[in-house]
């Protein structure tokens, strides 16, 4: 059986994904911005779950997190669910002064499979949106939007164009990006026509038994076109080299 370690792990897409996984007997290491909002979601999982946390909105919880993802390494499958929409009392800023919605859904996934590269040996999923195609990240600038709309629309933008990148720097590992639907969770509005379980069920599927050689992004269980904008190799590089830069300019290293 397989380790996968899910980010976002404590509810929505995130939560009915890990259930599904353990029902089928795999180990999954559950995200949680905090121990106490993790225990509670892990001591009613059942099989095998391991708690692992950290706030993505922190470089430095980050690495601390993939400290703790890679005592399970191997990890067979890296899903980088977790993600955010600033609005209500989210702070329009991350604690290292980056946009909220940047940091959380663009630079926190890219460092995490950075500290993580040596550990991954099967599949890298990011979580794209049906936002994406509207979204055009500044790849030398790429939190710059601080509309929530548009922040969001370009950070998953930026997950499709890193799912390429990765796939490059990483040829050990399958790196795809998946539209999950527009889904009843917390950060869709109630008129959201998907369910929760229709997403999971995509992502395991994409976890477990998809033959992710075939393409890029993926909705359900079939590729999908990526945005003209999006398939530009060198959009996508350029992007990661500045997440790469930010990452050092912060942490020093």
């Amino acid at each position: 059986m397989a380790t996968i370690c899910i980010t976002g792990a404590t509810d929505g897409i995130g939560l009915a994904t890990a259930e599904r996984l353990l029902a089928a007997g795999h180990r999954v290491l559950v995200h949680a911005r905090n121990p106490a909002r993790g225990q509670a979601v892990v001591d009613r999982l059942e099989g095998d779950a391991v708690l692992v946390t950290g706030d993505l909105a922190s470089l430095a919880e980050v690495e601390s997190l993939a400290n703790q993802i890679a005592e399970h390494a191997p990890i067979d499958v890296l899903v980088q669910n977790a993600g955010v929409w600033v609005r209500g009392d989210v702070p329009p800023t991350s604690v290292d002064g980056f946009e909220t919605t940047f940091a959380v859904n663009v630079l926190a996934p890219h460092l995490l499979t950075a500290r993580l590269a040596e550990h991954l040996t099967g599949r890298l999923i990011w979580l794209g949106s049906g936002m994406a195609g509207s979204g055009h990240p500044d790849a030398e600038d790429p939190g710059a939007k601080t509309d929530p709309s548009r922040a969001y629309s370009d950070s998953k933008a930026s997950d499709v164009l890193l799912a390429s990148a990765w796939g490059r720097r990483l040829p050990q590992v399958s790196s795809v990006a998946v539209d999950p639907g527009w889904v009843k969770t917390k950060l869709a509005s109630n008129g959201a026509p998907g369910t929760v379980d229709t997403s999971a069920e995509s992502l395991t599927f994409l976890s477990t038994e998809a033959d992710l050689g075939q393409g890029l992004y993926w909705r359900g269980r079939r590729t999908i076109t990526v945005p003209k904008h999006l398939r530009d190799e060198a959009y996508a590089d350029a992007l990661a080299a500045t997440c790469d830069r930010y990452v050092a300019e912060t942490s020093g290293r």
